[in-house]
């Protein structure tokens, strides 16, 4: 009887083939672009500022001005510029995209009060060899050489617009000028300014203007060292705006979901601790940073968070509706073949053939369909997948091969479950009415 039903109605069987080579297909594309899509899409996101900002422990009176939060350097404790390559040795180093440590202050230019905001732009940093990196909950090993990395404002604020060149992070006499300030100090690039704080003055030749649509239209930048000696310092910061990738909080095992830290059991902080979210990288921000706090920027991390849940859950139900159509187009293909084969299963179930007999050939038919037309699809949907990733992300998609047996077991199960019911019906047919039928 499989081989009447395979060559009496091919179009049959290559529609119900068809209809699981398409759901394979989209199966195939959104499990091989989702499997690392919350990390593409998190690094996309980070290309829009920082999310996480290490400050001071300090209780100083802080001043807001041109929307920077300014706290008088002898009220404040500073962060240590030289720390900063500590953020390269926790446990999710490779999550830290990149960091810039800030200085601001409010000084005289031209006449005016202007904010003047000291931080690197395209810092070099050595990670040297045998530097201690955390490569477990408690365990921590020596690198096996030195590595370089760079990091600033260009890494963390790649949107900004630039109107001529980026100040230098190797030449304390150059700046950069945000658009309107410039308007009111009536500057270009090439122009030259002098920037004075109480007895102490520096020369400055500004390179580019700064357009951002933000505050930092507002601010002078200038290389770390020179707002350190503008304000008599030889390190520090008083803030340090962190690019990190992280998964929102759904990402964690049920248990762990709105539990604080000081409230989990070592096996669940372990698990915490090593889960990619902000509670986590910020705890071990903390702990290479002396006597400083983390904190995330709630507005871009929460939103990020949102956003990346609706994400996931857009491609769960995408990938279910195609799943539940597939399964429908093969119980209609299926029904019609039970309809149509009615006379031949009254037939054997005359001559002796029990109903399980009857379902297992039906059943049969429904895995091969589902095998073929996952073997399909899961081809096709390799270039789909790559399309998508190529379009969305400006790269290749990273399919695992693991993905090629579970997308044909989902695939035989659809096919196994569409046929359910029609074969159910198969199973309960009466022989003597069939027969009488004939």
């Amino acid at each position: 009887m499989l081989r009447e039903i395979l060559h009496r109605q091919p179009r049959r069987a290559v529609a119900a083939v068809l209809a699981i080579a398409v759901g394979a297909t989209l199966l195939t594309a959104l499990l091989g672009v989702s499997v690392d899509l919350t990390e593409r899409m998190a690094r996309e996101l980070r290309a829009y500022g920082a999310n996480i900002m290490v400050v001071p422990n300090t209780t100083g009176l802080q001043l807001r001005v041109g929307g920077v939060t300014l706290t008088p350097a002898s009220a404040q404790g500073a962060i240590d510029e030289t720390d900063l390559v500590l953020l390269k040795t926790i446990f999710w180093r490779h999550n830290i995209v990149g960091f810039a440590p800030y200085l601001s202050t409010v000084a005289e230019a031209a006449g005016q009060q202007v904010t003047v905001t000291g931080t690197w732009f395209d810092k070099p940093l050595t990670l040297p060899r045998g530097m201690k990196v955390r490569t477990g909950f408690d365990v921590e090993e020596g690198t096996t050489e030195s590595s370089v990395f760079r990091t600033g404002v260009q890494t963390i604020a790649p949107w900004w617009k630039v109107e001529g060149a980026w100040a230098r992070d190797d030449d304390p006499a150059t700046a950069m000028v945000g658009a309107r300030l410039a308007t009111r100090l009536g500057v270009r690039p090439g122009a030259e300014l002098t920037v004075r704080q109480g007895d102490r003055a520096r020369d400055l030749r500004i390179t580019g203007i700064i357009t951002t649509g933000g505050d930092e239209e507002d601010q002078l930048f200038v290389p770390l060292p020179a707002a350190q000696s503008l304000l008599g310092l030889e390190r520090g910061a008083d803030r340090v705006m962190v690019s990190a990738l992280v998964e929102p909080d759904s990402k964690l095992r049920p248990d762990l979901r709105g539990l604080d830290p000081s409230e989990m059991t070592p096996e669940q902080y372990e698990t915490w601790y090593c889960s990619p979210v902000m509670g986590a990288v910020t705890t071990q921000i903390e702990e290479v940073i002396p006597d400083a706090t983390a904190r995330p920027i709630r507005r871009i991390a929460e939103a990020e968070g949102a956003f990346l849940t609706r994400v996931g859950l857009l491609v769960a139900i995408l990938t279910v509706v195609v799943l539940v159509t597939a399964a429908l187009a093969v119980m209609a293909a299926m029904t019609a073949t039970v309809l149509e084969r009615r006379g031949e299963i009254g037939l054997m179930k005359a001559i002796g053939a029990d109903p399980q007999q009857i379902g297992l050939i039906f059943l049969t038919y429904a895995g091969l369909t589902g095998l073929i037309g996952g073997a399909v699809g899961y081809g096709a949907g390799l270039g789909m997948a790559e399309v998508i990733a190529r379009q969305v992300f400006s790269t290749s998609a990273a399919v695992p091969p693991v993905l090629l047996p579970v997308v044909l077991a989902i695939t035989v199960a659809v096919a196994l479950a569409g046929s359910a019911l029609p074969v159910r019906r198969a199973m309960r047919l009466d022989p003597s009415e069939l027969l009488r039928e004939v």
